[in-house]
């Protein structure tokens, strides 16, 4: 303890004002808080190592495997790399610390962790909102997964051909170079506008057969029967690994969260000695350092730290409400970060010397391959596995190891949503987890049914451009205001003392109270002045990008709608409401019965004015 006293560290345990005790605002309470049981009857997580695996499953996700690699190709390959790491080390890492911390000190949901600042209570309730609709959209991805999955067992894949009931006269067999099928088939087409509606045979068997995509978001067209049965099944997997909570998630990551760096590394393996491997692997390594002028890319590097590494989502902190309360998180933290770091380049590596494959074998340039968004994940690695010896064997290990970290990231989502509700009252709604995690499952799959459709595609890239567009980026500079200035970097050292015996470094407490928020808003700048509509290929109607900013901008307004209804509960002026709400709550206490009683009995002393604030929230300086 560094030569300290053990009472004087336990001196330094706070609760709240002691005004807030003697005001007579019971009015304040929320009373869902006094029904919701003791925290010490949350489960925990069963061995020493169930939480890391569990938080680099929630971390190392298909944004690793698909939405990291396609941010390179994007933005001029691994240039872009260096903003990412940027924003990992000075915003997402010391972000996720904080909400390990938080959920393990008041091992409580998203939802009801926030009573910390009861006024920013609706921060949860983004996080909440913005999950749920994550694992909705998402769980239909999961679903093309298990499709693709299925059809590699087939002799012969199926988007490795043009003899296909679904090709058409445009079709290009993924075994012949395009550029001699080019000038085979352009005698016997008409003119130039049918010679540009040349598609691969992967291409047709991913728009045609497993999407049978139509023509827009206005053609909704019906519900494909083989997408809702993948649906299912994905969905049946996830309720069936969650059904007892983490006392089931934590055996199942042993395995989900290890094998898919088993099946990388022997992807990897046959990726860098494919011919032409080194046309990627030279555009992903070699940088183009005048590419750092782009201030779109680092706005999307930016969203591509959130979205892949999982603050602000409110996935950490349900995870981390598991833990005992002594729990070393630091250490955690650290492993978690570098495993998302790790998996997205060394993912990125195997993605690239396919591309680079593929660009030789078609010969077509490699930054003019026409994959986007999904199409590397499910355009561009079938094509190029169907021409390996042994293809059948190289698909299933893709997408396997597709299937393993996907089904890993909707844990931590469901578990996410399951429990906002179960804390809602833990003491009563606990014993019902299976029915409540049955009836989420149900739901979701049937609010998933429309994504399953011809025009499904159409909703799921809308709203996956727009989700983590402003939502979660706004949610996190909340965030870290509440937690750093109105709670108090302090106060939070003094809380994770109290957890682990030592305080953050004055480094760690720099980055919460200025570099964080500072970068942030200038992401949240950048987003403003660079935004622009989906761009795939395709132009969404007016009611469509309507939709998309309500999906962006609707779960961020709820920190507002929440914010005024607990001013309108309380009592008092706006004044006294104003500050009783920022105070925490009454059931704001460490998840740890010993603690809680000096948690309650010596009560913080905050510094008045901006200067002693200052001092105190960054150097540890008290006056007394």
């Amino acid at each position: 303890m560094n030569g300290v006293h053990m009472d004087e560290l336990e001196n330094l345990k706070v609760k709240h004002e002691n005004d807030i005790e003697n005001d007579g605002s019971s009015s304040d309470r929320d009373p869902l808080d006094e029904s919701s049981g003791s925290s010490s009857e949350r489960e925990t997580w069963g061995g020493r190592f169930e939480f890391l695996l569990s938080l680099v499953g929630y971390t190392v996700g298909l944004g690793n495997l698909w939405r990291f690699p396609y941010f390179c190709y994007r933005n001029g390959g691994g240039i872009a790399i260096i903003p990412f790491l940027l924003f990992l080390l000075i915003c997402g890492g010391p972000l996720y610390y904080i909400e390990v911390c938080l959920g393990q000190f008041s091992g409580k949901s998203p939802v009801k962790v926030w009573n910390i600042c009861p006024l920013f209570k609706g921060i949860g309730m983004v996080m909440i909102t913005t999950s749920l609709i994550y694992v909705w959209y998402f769980g239909t991805a999961f679903g093309w997964v298990f499709y693709f999955l299925i059809m590699s067992f087939y002799p012969t894949l199926p988007w490795s051909t043009c003899d296909n009931s679904w090709n058409t006269k445009f079709c290009i067999d993924s075994r012949t170079n395009i550029t001699e099928k080019l000038l085979n088939v352009t005698e016997k087409l008409q003119n130039v506008t049918e010679i540009s509606q040349l598609k691969t045979s992967g291409t047709e068997f991913w728009e045609r057969n497993v999407l049978r995509v139509s023509t827009g978001i206005d053609d909704i067209g019906s519900v494909q029967l083989h997408l809702v049965g993948c649906l299912f099944l994905g969905w049946f997997l996830v309720f069936l690994c969650l059904a007892k909570g983490v006392k089931s998630l934590g055996k199942v990551v042993y395995v989900t969260a290890t094998l898919p760096y088993v099946l990388l590394t022997v992807l990897l393996i046959r990726g860098v000695t494919l011919d032409g491997a080194w046309v990627g692997l030279q555009h992903y390594f070699v940088p183009d350092f005048s590419k750092l002028a782009n201030g779109k890319m680092w706005m999307e590097a930016a969203v591509q730290c959130f979205y892949s590494l999982g603050p602000a989502w409110g996935g950490v902190i349900t995870m981390a409400s598991f833990n005992k309360f002594h729990h070393k998180a630091l250490r955690d933290t650290v492993i978690a970060c570098f495993a998302d770091a790790f998996t997205a380049i060394f993912g990125g590596i195997v993605v690239f010397s396919v591309l680079g494959f593929l660009s030789k074998e078609t010969g077509t340039p490699l930054d003019k391959l026409p994959f986007s968004g999904a199409g590397l994940a499910f355009i561009a690695y079938p094509e190029a596995l169907s021409r390996l010896p042994a293809p059948n064997l190289w698909s299933v290990l893709f997408f396997v190891t597709l299937v393993l970290v996907g089904i890993d990231t909707q844990f931590g989502v469901f578990e996410t949503t399951a429990n906002a509700i179960i804390d809602l009252n833990y003491r009563k709604l606990s014993k019902y987890r299976l029915w409540i995690s049955a009836s989420l499952v149900s739901g979701l799959f049937l609010l998933g049914l429309p994504i399953t459709t011809s025009g499904g595609y159409y909703i799921f890239m809308l709203v996956d451009w727009y989700v983590a567009m402003f939502g979660v980026v706004f949610t996190a500079l909340m965030e870290c205001i509440v937690v750093a200035w109105i709670y108090g970097a302090d106060r939070l050292s003094d809380d994770i003392e109290m957890m682990m015996g030592t305080r953050p470094s004055q480094l760690l407490r720099i980055l919460w109270c200025f570099c964080i928020p500072t970068f942030i808003v200038g992401i949240l700048i950048t987003t403003i002045t660079t935004y622009s509509d989906p761009s795939f290929g395709y132009q969404y109607p007016v009611y469509a990008l309507v939709t998309g900013n309500i999906f962006a901008f609707g779960p961020a307004s709820l920190i507002i709608v929440v914010m005024v209804f607990q001013l309108f509960k309380a009592k008092g002026t706006i004044s006294q409401r104003i500050s009783r709400q920022l105070q925490p709550a009454r059931s704001w206490l460490p998840n740890d019965s010993k603690q809680r009683k000096i948690y309650q009995q010596c009560p913080y002393q905050y510094q008045h004015g901006l200067r002693e604030r200052f001092l105190t929230n960054i150097l540890g300086l008290k006056q007394h």
